[in-house]
């Protein structure tokens, strides 16, 4: 370990040690003063890149599952939560099916990029638009959203599209800077926003906010639903 991520990680233990002993207000819970001590040991760890973020998970899981294990329950100030339910409280949010949609959406995406699917394909449906500027922006935004339907990542899709979208510039013995290379630009980043936010499965921040709010509220949206609610 680098001297640097050493006292990074010293540094960790003290933020939280500080955050633990520190008054507790009467409208947080003691079991909450101590969730938000690790939280803030976990930003120091990831800030710092003290350790690798593997390393960093299980530091978190086990001292959320040690401090809420000690810690007592918000119903009954009586009664602790013990080890085995701070564990599962500390593992919840990945037994989501929100989340497991977007690890296997992510596989998916993987698969894609490393037999060159995710190529193939926006390089066969911007084969079969044309080379007129008006075809190429519309084959643009049909890649976009093709690639939305599998890839869960605004990044990932935009790492696919540019590199082809400056190779057909190049193709015309164009600028970088030119105007149809601005265009095709332009287009790529705003189709994939739209697509972002207009598919359910398109980004991960989507996935995990439902997953939210079937927990708070019991609200499930469908695919078809939040299409037609939010691409408008």
């Amino acid at each position: 370990m680098k001297k640097k991520d050493a006292i990074a990680l010293i540094t960790a233990f003290p933020v939280l040690i500080i955050i633990l002993i520190l008054p507790n207000p009467d409208s947080l819970p003691l079991v909450g003063q101590r969730a938000l001590a690790v939280l803030a040991f976990a930003i120091v760890l990831w800030v710092t890149e003290a350790v690798s973020y593997p390393v960093s998970a299980v530091m978190i899981v086990s001292l959320l599952a040690v401090l809420i294990g000690i810690s007592p329950t918000i119903e009954d100030p009586g009664t602790i939560y013990g080890t085995s339910q701070g564990l599962g409280m500390a593992v919840e949010g990945f037994s989501s099916s929100a989340v497991l949609l977007v690890g296997g959406a992510l596989v998916l995406a993987t698969a894609m990029e490393i037999t060159g699917l995710h190529r193939r394909i926006a390089l066969y449906i911007m084969s079969k638009v044309g080379t007129k500027p008006g075809a190429l922006v519309l084959g643009t935004i049909i890649v976009s959203f093709v690639l939305a339907l599998f890839v869960p990542s605004a990044t990932a899709r935009a790492g696919t599209l540019v590199p082809i979208l400056l190779g057909i510039v190049a193709a015309f013995g164009l600028a970088k800077q030119s105007k149809l290379a601005a265009l095709l630009m332009i287009t790529a980043v705003q189709s994939i926003s739209i697509w972002n936010i207009g598919i359910k499965t398109a980004a991960a921040q989507n996935m995990v906010a439902l997953g939210f709010m079937d927990s708070a509220f019991g609200i499930d949206v469908t695919w078809g639903e939040w299409f037609l609610y939010a691409a408008p």
